[in-house]
């Protein structure tokens, strides 16, 4: 047996646990519960939430009151909701959510609060812009002042101009701009262009100022899709929204107070990656309520050592919310005694977890050097080793996404939109976001047209299908049996061996069948388009993926389009069937990151000095285990602890000068020769 025969003495140990979150509960007292991986964190918030519902949930109904559960992300969310039951006594909802409902109907002061921000930027950017400092602004900085506001006014007209030709070479910008604007200023292109973006940003800000003074800009919008704020559109991103809510309730005490009196129950899922700013307005809550005598429940659960994301509040929760009583778990519920050992020395803290089994002692953990070249033949010992089949399967972990979009078999539809304008230079990482990503919520506008399209595929060729998840239920309503039956065998016929294919057949039935219902079925795949044709999708993805583009641009744009449309459909398959979990392989591949919240039998981690832009990341780590980087060592913690019986790492670079660091944590480091 393995991992199968829990101790008793344990068990009831772990049972008081509960028990001492059930009265701090009972007596209002804020708590932070820490648990290392695999003690079981969601369980116990599991369990909190419904002891407040068994317990409170009556008085909680008469009151017409709610307990309030804040996820980190909309799978956490509905996760929590299956364990417990969709309970109608607990809001579960993402942090940003929660704050843009609780905030949207304050636009009168949300809108205060934006000119606040827009003026306080216009400031900032005026003064970067005349910084002597800052050497790309120098020519600007150089001309009198009627000459700055000549090029400004000359530039301001023109925006067409220089929106048709920004992305184009140095030499084909500067033609399009001889004669308009004095060439010295145009020796240094690109110190150009970052005058030009600066007064365009400076112009956007006062007209956005102006509009608001005048009552035209009446309202502030939060777009959940949006990473970057475009405040002189009134649109703000994540941070943002943030920022806002903690400024509206620390104004208003009446919001904290109704706050307070729907959700006296308040529990903060994985609270180490949760943004300082929730922590401030959870704190100000908390406050407030002990200023008017009024309960209020807190509760924080999480590990600060799983504290993988810079924008996470971590281990600084205690300063920002003081006073929290610490209760601590040490079982781990997950992993072999081998395991433990091994995450118990990477996070070398207060929390040293034991197993709750008895029968622990029967995994394994082993460390490889190797090379790139080695990693096929590693994998092919590893299933040998490790008996890997359909049913006991491998999990690889890597760095990169582009490497799980290449290991899963998508790669072509990874380089498609990586080539695209809409995900490039530093908007790339969105690409790993909105295309490689368990949650559907967050797929890019093309991507979800493109999985919808998918979607619908796979459930026709799976019989087992019901016939609610291929229809819905307003198209086919009023049918009788024949009808349904003819317009599901129409569906079934459709095919195409690439995406551009199938989507061509669909169109093409649009325009000549006569069957009941057909229609309306591809206007509820294809809602994102008016007219239902292969020329209006391409000019939809080219919306999408191009924008600005210019005539010039254009037929390229048109052949990368073409190039992600003529993908076959098995490809796409295998991308949809990632973001679904469909794990048909014997080997799966997943990014560290990705992987934080599950678990697996058997875990190979592909491990090297080199991410992103950081050359030394994992070899810096094992050279200073005890004080180095923290989000490497939270990651490395992440990524061995999701193992239940059986860790490999395969390491692609020399170990020597670190090999010592290695040996401390994983006791050996074996070479690798096939």
């Amino acid at each position: 047996m393995c991992l199968k025969n829990p101790s008793a003495e344990l068990l009831e140990e772990e049972k008081q646990i509960q028990v001492t979150i059930n009265n701090y509960i009972d007596e209002f007292k804020h708590i932070k519960f820490n648990a290392g991986a695999g003690a079981g964190k969601t369980h116990a918030l599991k369990e909190s939430l419904l002891y407040i519902v068994n317990k409170h949930g009556n008085k909680l109904k008469y009151h017409n009151q709610q307990i309030l559960c804040i996820t980190y992300t909309n799978v956490a969310t509905n996760e929590i909701k299956e364990r417990i039951g969709n309970s109608s006594l607990v809001k579960v909802s993402t942090i940003h959510e929660r704050v843009w409902e609780l905030i949207k109907d304050y636009q009168k002061e949300l809108v205060q609060i934006h000119q606040e921000k827009v003026s306080n930027e216009l400031i900032e950017t005026q003064a970067t812009l005349n910084n002597p400092d800052i050497v790309k602004y120098k020519k600007f900085q150089d001309l009198d002042e009627a000459n700055q506001e000549t090029l400004r006014q000359i530039l301001l007209d023109n925006r067409e101009l220089y929106y048709k030709n920004k992305d184009k070479n140095a030499a084909t910008f500067k033609t399009a701009f001889q004669g308009i604007v004095d060439s010295s200023m145009m020796s240094n292109v690109g110190q150009f262009k970052d005058i030009i973006k600066a007064i365009y940003k400076i112009s956007n800000y006062q007209i956005c100022l102006t509009k608001i003074d005048t009552k035209e800009y009446k309202t502030v919008v939060y777009d959940s899709k949006q990473n970057t704020d475009s405040l002189h559109r009134m649109k703000v991103s994540h941070e943002t929204l943030l920022e806002y809510g903690l400024k509206i309730v620390d104004k208003y005490d009446t919001l904290k107070k109704i706050i307070i009196n729907k959700f006296p129950y308040i529990l903060i899922d994985e609270y180490q990656d949760t943004a300082e700013n929730v922590i401030k307005i959870i704190n100000l809550l908390s406050m407030y309520s002990e200023q008017i005598n009024y309960n209020l429940f807190i509760g924080y659960f999480g590990d600060t050592a799983q504290n993988i994301y810079d924008t996470g509040v971590g281990s600084d929760i205690d300063e920002i919310h003081p006073n929290l009583v610490s209760v601590n778990k040490r079982f781990n519920r997950r992993s072999t005694k081998q395991v433990i050992e091994v995450i118990n020395k990477i996070r070398n803290d207060h929390i040293e977890q034991i197993s709750i089994y008895e029968d622990d002692d029967c995994g394994s953990v082993e460390f490889y050097q190797g090379s790139e070249d080695k990693i096929n033949d590693f994998i092919t010992r590893c299933k040998v080793d490790l008996n890997i089949s359909y049913t006991n399967k491998l999990h690889c972990f890597v760095l990169k996404n582009e490497l799980v979009a290449k290991y899963n078999g998508f790669e072509n539809i990874y380089n498609s939109f990586k080539n695209t304008i809409l995900y490039s230079g530093l908007n790339y990482q969105n690409l790993n976001t909105e295309l490689v990503t368990y949650d559907k919520t967050k797929l890019g506008e093309v991507q979800n047209l493109i999985y919808k399209i998918i979607e619908l595929q796979q459930s026709l060729v799976n019989p087992k299908t019901p016939i609610s998840d291929i229809l819905n239920e307003k198209i086919y309503e009023g049918f009788n049996f024949k009808e349904l039956f003819d317009l599901i065998e129409l569906l079934k016929s459709i095919s195409g061996n690439t995406l551009k294919e199938y989507i061509e057949t669909i169109f093409n039935y649009y325009e000549e069948s006569e069957i009941k219902g057909y229609k309306q079925k591809v206007e509820d795949v294809f809602k994102e388009i008016d007219t239902y044709s292969l020329e209006n999708l391409v000019s939809f993805m080219l919306e999408k993926l191009y924008r600005d583009i210019d005539d010039e641009q254009l037929d390229d744009a048109k052949t990368k389009i073409e190039t992600l449309l003529s993908i076959p459909m098995t490809e796409y398959i295998k991308w949809f069937e990632f973001v679904n979990r469909v794990e048909e392989q014997d080997v799966i591949y997943h990014t560290y990151h990705a992987t934080k919240g599950l678990e697996f039998d058997n875990v190979l981690i592909i491990m090297e000095n080199k991410f992103g832009l950081e050359r030394n990341k994992f070899s810096s780590f094992f050279t200073n285990p005890i004080n180095g980087d923290k989000n490497t060592k939270n990651l490395l913690y992440v990524a061995c602890s999701r193992a239940r019986k059986n860790l490999k790492i395969f390491y692609l670079d020399d170990v020597t000068t670190f090999k010592d660091g290695i040996e401390n944590i994983f006791s050996e480091v074996k070479i690798f020769n096939i």
